[in-house]
C-alpha cells in the first residue's frame, strides 16, 4: 500500500471521528448516563428519541420532562417543559412543573412565575395553590400564604391528608388554614336560613311542585295509553282535561253512534280590580286567559302569593 492510500484511509477516519464528536455533542450529558438494563432509563430514553423526531405530543414531553427531573436533570427538564409550552402555550400543567423544578432548585422568583402562570391559566389547581403557599411562606408572606393554602384545602381537601401531601408537616401555617376553612364551611351550614324564607316563596315552590306533579301523571297516562293501544287495538280516551284518563277499546256501536258535542265551560270573565286599583290589560293579540306564564291571575299559582312584588 502506498503513501496515498495511507492517507486516504488517515483522512477518512478523522472525517468519521468528527461526525461522532458532533453527534454526541448535539446529544444532552443525560443520555451518555443512561443505563442500558433499568426500565425508568430506557423509558427517558424511548421518550427522547420521539423527542429528537418530533413526535411527542405536549403532554408526553411534560412526561418527559417530569421523569428527567426526578432522575436528576432539572435544567433539561425545563428545556423539555418549555418545548411543550412552545407547541401549547395554555398547558398549565406544564407550568406547574416547571414552577416544581425552580421551587426545588432555590430559584424563588422563576418558580413563582411559573406557578402564578398555572393559576392564571387554572385557578382551581389544588397542588399549584399548595406549592405556592408554601412559597410565600418560606419568602415571609404568611399572609399570602394562608390565602393559597386556604384556595388549596378549598379546591382540594384531600391535600390536608399528610399521607398524600407530606408538605403538610413542613409548614407551620396549613394547619391555621385548615381550621379556618373548616370553620367557615360550618359556619354556612349552620346559618338559618332555611327558616328565613318568606310565606310567599313557600306558597310558589308548592304550586311548581303541583304542577311539575300534575305534568309527570300526564306523561305516565300517555305511556298508559300507548301500551293498551299496542296490546288491545285502538282505544278511545275518556275524561276530560286534568283528569286521569279512562280508556276503552272502541266497538262497532261506539263508532256509528253519533259523538255528542262536548260540553264547553263558560270562559270566565276578565278579572276584577282590587279596591283602589286597575287591572292592566294583556297585550294586543292577547286574550285574558292566555296571559304570560306564571303571573297573577294564571293557573300556576294563587295570586295572594305575590303581595308586595
Amino acid at each position: 500500500m502506498g503513501w496515498r492510500a495511507w492517507v486516504k484511509c488517515a483522512v477518512g477516519v478523522a472525517l468519521a471521528l468528527s461526525v461522532v464528536i458532533e453527534v454526541r455533542a448535539k446529544q444532552p450529558v443525560f443520555v451518555s448516563w443512561l443505563v442500558a438494563d433499568d426500565p425508568g432509563d430506557q423509558t427517558i430514553l424511548h421518550y427522547w428519541e420521539r423527542y429528537e423526531l418530533e413526535e411527542l405530543s405536549p403532554n408526553e414531553k411534560v412526561d418527559l420532562g417530569t421523569m428527567l427531573f426526578y432522575r436528576g436533570y432539572p435544567k433539561d427538564a425545563v428545556r423539555v417543559l418549555e418545548s411543550a409550552l412552545d407547541q401549547d402555550e395554555e398547558l398549565n400543567e406544564a407550568w406547574f412543573r416547571i414552577g416544581l423544578v425552580e421551587h426545588q432548585q432555590g430559584d424563588l422568583r422563576e418558580a413563582r412565575i411559573a406557578y402564578k402562570r398555572c393559576l392564571k391559566l387554572f385557578k382551581g389547581h389544588g397542588w399549584c395553590n399548595f406549592y405556592l403557599g408554601l412559597l410565600e411562606e418560606q419568602d415571609g408572606h404568611g399572609k399570602k400564604a394562608m390565602e393559597y393554602y386556604r384556595a388549596a384545602f378549598h379546591y382540594a381537601p384531600v391535600l390536608a391528608d399528610r399521607e398524600v401531601n407530606p408538605e403538610m408537616a413542613s409548614s407551620d401555617l396549613t394547619l391555621g388554614a385548615w381550621l379556618m376553612m373548616a370553620h367557615d364551611d360550618a359556619f354556612k351550614k349552620a346559618l338559618p336560613m332555611p327558616y328565613l324564607h318568606p310565606k310567599r316563596v313557600e306558597r310558589i315552590k308548592t304550586g311548581f311542585a303541583g304542577e311539575i306533579e300534575q305534568s309527570n301523571a300526564d306523561k305516565k297516562a300517555k305511556k298508559r295509553a300507548k301500551r293498551n293501544e299496542k296490546k288491545n287495538g285502538t282505544v278511545e280516551k275518556v275524561g276530560g282535561s286534568g283528569t286521569t284518563a279512562r280508556l276503552v277499546p272502541v266497538t262497532t256501536a261506539t263508532k256509528t253512534s253519533k259523538s255528542k258535542p262536548p260540553q264547553t265551560q263558560p270562559k270566565p270573565g276578565p278579572r276584577k280590580a282590587e279596591p283602589g286599583k286597575t287591572v292592566k290589560p294583556p297585550p294586543p293579540g292577547v286574550s285574558e286567559d292566555e296571559t304570560p306564564w306564571g303571573l297573577p291571575g294564571n293557573r300556576n299559582v294563587s295570586s295572594d302569593a305575590y303581595p308586595g312584588f
